[in-house]
């Protein structure tokens, strides 16, 4: 018999067999069909991804955008977005942006202190869209539920996450402080009272500028008091239309510094001499219209202008700070007192005890028991400036250590500030816009309006859901991406 092989030999145009053919088709299947399950899967795989990866630049999107405002600027942008939203480009949301005091709950069914949640709807990201949540939590940084090594929303922290430090911000530098103190002591009258009184203690000539330099060197801020009859200190800051304007061509703010302390010496006569100095001229340190270069305005048209000084403790008369707004601008303004402290070399991390000037923390707390500041806030022409131009942070009514600080006495501080005249303490009720820098729970001037948001540090949590989760109080099912931070990171 003939083979099918043999035959096909002999004529060309035989073909194969039935049998042979479904056998080469099965074969064939055997191994195109899980090839095209391959393909399938790698295709949702690649959809999958795509989408995943849309939604992960959504959710930096949203956190780069965070990143360029305040917490009490966000929940005004989120609780009336139709006043300006900024967060990220609004016409990327579909379904709108909202606040949402609905998704957490005290027991009491109040919404949960310290956590504000915020959602957008319907995100577009080339083609695809989304939904996202926003969890700006503070809870992790107060007493009682910190879980981070500071409870910052309980300290006298200054407010830095938007400040210039070239434009807008004053810091009073060691520097300046010394250059005042060392003019005192080149007064044609002061010096020869000094070199007087020591040549009649027995000091010779020949010694008389190395024992001149040592009284000199004794003097420093934490024992004026020991050395000057009185002495006080006024910071003026004024602000006027500047003629640089900003990225929209709106005019910007130019900021003028002058620092003036008042030294008065009881010569050996009693005469009284004072000298009121800005800093060592010789030396070419001032505090003298000093510029602070010109401050643009924020989304919501108002200037910040900060203030870092120490306090002149045991002062004839109260710290004067002085605000001249000639440039028109709502102003934010931060005030915040600074502790002297020089680190130990030895002892990385810890203040220099040897230091001459460091005050213990009962020290100051008895310091700051006594320590009074009065702020002016004033128009171009003199005349105060009504509270509703300006938002005031500042721990001028707390103490550097704690106002409940003295070895376990609590001990409430008196009311050390005043604001245009009016005594603030942390009572509130003056109707001003005056805020304490641990937050909202301790105001001053007024109480917080129900929600607001006061906050230094938190926590940030970004998620990203599928389209429609937002109306189903975002399951976790529907959860795509989340991406964390805080304000410090």
């Amino acid at each position: 018999m003939t083979k099918a092989t043999d035959r096909r030999k002999q004529n060309k145009d035989a073909g194969f067999s039935l049998v042979e053919l479904l056998i080469a088709v099965v074969i064939l299947a055997i191994i195109v069909i899980p090839l095209m399950n391959l393909f399938v899967s790698s295709n949702r795989i690649n959809i999958k991804s795509r989408q995943t990866l849309r939604a992960t630049t959504v959710a930096q999107d949203i956190m780069e955008g965070l990143k360029a405002y305040n917490i009490d600027e966000l929940q005004t942008q989120f609780a009336d977005p139709a006043s300006g939203f900024y967060v990220i480009d609004s016409g990327l949301i579909k379904g709108g942006v909202e606040e949402r005091t609905d998704l957490e709950e005290d027991p009491s069914g109040n919404p949960v202190a310290g956590l504000y949640v915020f959602s957008m709807k319907q995100l577009t990201m080339q083609g695809s869209e989304y939904d996202a949540k926003i969890e700006v939590d503070g809870r992790g940084y107060m007493p009682g539920t910190a879980t981070h090594d500071n409870e910052f929303n309980d300290a006298a922290l200054a407010d830095a996450r938007s400040i210039d430090k070239n434009n807008g911000t004053f810091v009073e530098a060691e520097k300046y402080r010394q250059a005042a103190l060392t003019s005192v002591f080149k007064d044609s009258d002061v010096k020869s009272d000094i070199e007087n009184r020591l040549r009649a203690a027995g000091v010779s000539d020949a010694m008389l500028t190395s024992e001149f330099q040592k009284v000199q060197d004794a003097v420093h801020y934490k024992n004026l008091n020991t050395f000057f009859d009185q002495f006080s200190r006024e910071i003026e800051i004024e602000l006027s239309v500047s003629a640089e304007v900003d990225e929209d061509g709106q005019p910007k703010a130019d900021m003028v510094v002058t620092q003036t302390y008042h030294f008065t010496y009881k010569l050996a006569d009693g005469t009284l001499k004072t000298v009121d100095t800005r800093g060592d001229i010789g030396s070419g340190i001032m505090v003298d219209g000093m510029s602070r270069g010109s401050i643009a305005k924020t989304k919501d048209d108002k200037i910040n202008v900060n203030l870092f000084y120490y306090p002149l403790y045991g002062a004839s008369v109260p710290d004067k700070i002085t605000v001249k707004n000639g440039s028109g601008y709502d102003i934010n303004l931060l005030i915040a007192k600074q502790r002297h402290e020089k680190e130990d070399v030895s002892n990385p991390g810890m203040p220099d005890l040897s230091d001459p000037e460091y005050l213990t923390d009962p020290q100051v707390m008895a310091a700051e028991q006594a320590y009074k500041a009065d702020v002016l806030m004033q128009d171009g022409h003199g005349a105060n400036l009504h509270s509703d131009h300006f938002y005031l942070k500042t721990n001028l009514g707390l103490n550097l250590v704690g106002k409940n600080y003295l070895a376990g006495a609590a001990m409430e501080l008196p009311a050390q500030l005043t604001v245009n005249g009016t005594a603030m303490d942390l009572s509130g009720g003056s109707g001003m816009n005056i805020f304490t820098l641990d937050g909202v729970r301790s105001p001053m001037g007024r109480d917080p309006a129900p929600g607001e948001v006061t906050e230094l540090i938190y926590d940030v949590q970004v998620s990203v859901y599928k389209t429609g989760a937002a109306d189903n109080d975002f399951p976790e099912d529907m959860r795509m991406v989340v991406i964390g931070g805080s304000t410090t990171n």
